[in-house]
């Protein structure tokens, strides 16, 4: 994909993270969410505790202004955990959209549309077993390529290295698919 027609504003927009940094602002991301559960948590335990005691008990003690007080201070704590979730939850989503991208732009347009539903862990699996591959090969065997599959493929198909293989591994495939290509047999 050339980078020459692509819009100057979609390059300032394509943030890239390393995969160090990503995990780093995924954890970071989730000890908040499970900070904000204990923190809601206790706060729910508070509030229950709170009306268990009944207004009339604090205010015969004075310690209501106390309570409350403190139930301020705590609810400020909370809300502002709530804000530093939602900072990292925007940095997460852009990040993992960012990988997302990159990831996609590596496969062949034909397997993009599958997957494009993948989980982004699944995603970098699926690119790693479809990105590097040519189409036909195998890639098994130690030492190199094995005899490249030629069934339901034309001679466009392949690159110029893939049909060198082809003419060394399958003389007869690759006449086949040039007689078919060009009406004559290769010479």
């Amino acid at each position: 994909m050339s980078t020459e027609n692509q819009d100057p504003k979609d390059e300032e927009q394509t943030k890239t993270y390393s995969e160090e940094e990503f995990k780093k602002v995924v954890a970071q991301r989730d000890a908040v969410k499970a900070e904000k559960l204990a923190i809601q948590a206790e706060k729910d335990k508070l509030e229950a505790e709170k009306k268990a005691l009944g207004e009339d008990d604090l205010k015969k003690k004075g310690e209501i202004q106390t309570l409350l007080d403190s139930r301020d201070k705590e609810l400020a704590e909370i809300k502002k955990n709530l804000d530093t979730a939602k900072e990292y939850e925007t940095k997460y989503t852009d990040l993992d959209k960012s990988i997302r991208q990159e990831l996609l732009e590596e496969l062949p347009e034909e397997l993009r549309e599958v997957a494009e539903d993948l989980s982004t862990a699944k995603l970098k699996t699926f690119v790693k077993l479809n990105s590097s591959k040519t189409p036909g090969t195998e890639t098994t065997r130690p030492g190199g390529k094995t005899k490249i599959i030629l069934t339901g493929k034309k001679y466009d198909d392949f690159s110029s290295k893939d049909l060198d293989l082809i003419k060394k591994s399958d003389p007869d495939g690759y006449a086949a698919m040039f007689k078919e290509r060009f009406g004559i047999m290769p010479g």
